[in-house]
């Protein structure tokens, strides 16, 4: 399955895939099933456990897999004790398993299909990533949310890729699709433009321009900046973001804001980390109001 990665987010989309595929496979060993007899309600018995992996399975921060050891050889390095394949967090437990459905369901498709199998290829079902009935976040809590995500102390380059995506999710009337493009024609930057109030916006397919408001003027500006544009000046033809917006770093970010929330003395906050665990470009669409 690796042909169709882009190249650019190989790396990303292979510690997401086999994340997934280790977790699947440590049940299986468990049940003393091989991970390529599991059928239909043996998956489901798995998304029952993912939903609620037992403390023995989970760990309160991400960390390596492996003790390395640069004058061993990767294959004799020790598993590092801490390690565990899942984060203690709500969110692992909840909204990833729409991730999972995702890359097993992929995966168990092409290996039937591979070795003509007639069997009827095994589905994970639960809840789905991108569930209508997944909770929607007030202004408020969206608000915080990306204040408190620029003031992570991470790269610039990242972050302010995920505001300005993030941003896009609250304001824009585009489909995700037509923002971020495609590999072989990608989303641009100048599909943006100022309006004589000064005021970044898209146009859209009937020719309306629409004004995408103070926030996300504020973030593409520093983003222009960031990347060594005038916000003044006409922006080049090229790429909208060099990587995905919602990659691995993006999730990096949802876990600590989500322990950040969990410790508000906010009371809403507080009560608003258990959305965050669905926080994704389509719930934010979702929950803003044109």
């Amino acid at each position: 399955m690796a042909h169709s990665w882009n190249p650019e987010q190989a790396s990303e989309a292979y510690y997401f895939e086999t994340t997934h595929f280790e977790r699947l496979l440590n049940w299986s060993f468990s049940q003393g099933i091989s991970l390529l007899d599991l059928e239909s309600n043996g998956l489901l018995q798995y998304a029952s456990f993912f939903c609620n992996p037992p403390p023995d399975w989970c760990t309160t921060k991400a960390c390596s897999k492996f003790l390395a050891d640069p004058l061993e050889r990767y294959q004799n390095w020790m598993i590092n004790p801490d390690w565990r394949p899942f984060l203690s967090l709500p969110r692992d437990a909840s909204r990833q398993l729409g991730l999972a459905q995702a890359v097993l369901n992929k995966f168990y498709d092409f290996y039937y299909h591979e070795i003509s199998s007639s069997r009827s290829i095994p589905i994970l079902k639960g809840k789905s990533l991108h569930s209508k009935n997944s909770p929607k976040l007030t202004d408020y809590e969206m608000d915080w949310y990306l204040s408190n995500l620029q003031d992570l102390r991470y790269s610039e380059s990242y972050k302010i890729i995920t505001l300005v995506y993030f941003a896009l999710a609250r304001s824009s009337r585009l489909k995700r699709r037509r923002l971020i493009g495609t590999r072989s024609s990608p989303g641009l930057r100048n599909q943006f433009s100022k309006n004589f109030d000064g005021k970044w916006g898209e146009t859209l397919p009937g020719g309306e321009f629409k004004a995408l408001g103070k926030q996300f003027t504020l973030i593409f500006e520093r983003y222009l900046r960031h990347l060594g544009l005038d916000p003044e000046m006409p922006i080049p033809p090229h790429r909208l973001f060099a990587t995905s917006p919602d990659g691995k770093f993006a999730r990096k970010c949802r876990e600590e804001l989500i322990r950040m929330a969990l410790k508000s003395e906010d009371l809403q906050i507080k009560e608003a980390a258990e959305k965050f665990q669905y926080l994704t470009f389509s719930t934010l669409r979702r929950s803003s109001i044109f």
